[in-house]
């Protein structure tokens, strides 16, 4: 048995590096009264993507020419359900893990297991109805920048910094699917590289 490496504290490590550039401001108090948002406000606009089917392992994540692409640069699948370690690595589940979904680790192999170096974590999880809400919560109270994909989806992300070892990140959500990029360095060339990623998966699962 091999000794186990904690791939998972990728994603954490990242999640933790973008609370920390969250700008602290303190609301100055006033007397007016904030206006209850209606459920319209609220709620973001249902996009129809089609039908989507959850991903059997990490084999069928991505389209296999972005995987051709990626091994032609030496990174290759390395954990996650179908990867070259399967789950032996994954020390601890990824929030998408624990939505009932899968993390696939993307990245460099190497004799010593220990020196495995980890390129990019790209992760499908289901979405329900009551699980939407406490998704995105859970992505706003971390930070991230909030906008919309082309087709109206709600996205959530943070660009990063390579000097600063700060992660691009890139969320997804849609009706049905929970879509995250997760790259071990940050600035805006990985950042895109992740919404392009995204978007394959999203083509992937919902095709």
């Amino acid at each position: 048995m091999r000794k186990g490496v904690a791939f998972a504290t990728v994603a954490v490590a990242a999640t933790v590096a973008l609370t920390g550039c969250a700008t602290d401001v303190e609301a100055t108090p006033t007397d007016t009264p904030t206006p209850t948002p209606t459920a319209s406000e609220t709620t973001a606009p249902v996009v129809d993507n089609g039908t989507f089917t959850m991903p059997s392992d990490c084999t069928s994540i991505l389209p296999q020419d972005r995987v051709d692409s990626l091994e032609a640069e030496g990174i290759i699948l390395l954990a996650g359900p179908g990867g070259l370690y399967g789950l032996e690595l994954i020390t601890d589940p990824t929030p998408e893990m624990l939505a009932g979904g899968i993390s696939c680790y993307f990245g460099y192999d190497n004799v010593d297991v220990n020196q495995l170096k980890i390129y990019s974590v790209v992760s499908v999880a289901p979405v329900t109805e009551d699980s939407a809400a406490s998704i995105t919560a859970d992505l706003v109270s971390q930070g991230m920048n909030e906008s919309t994909d082309d087709a109206g989806n709600p996205t959530f992300s943070i660009l990063g910094d390579k000097d600063s070892n700060v992660p691009a990140i890139y969320n997804l959500v849609t009706a049905e699917a929970w879509i995250s990029v997760i790259s071990i360095y940050g600035g805006e060339t990985f950042y895109k590289e992740n919404v392009v990623i995204a978007g394959e998966a999203l083509d992937a699962a919902y095709n």
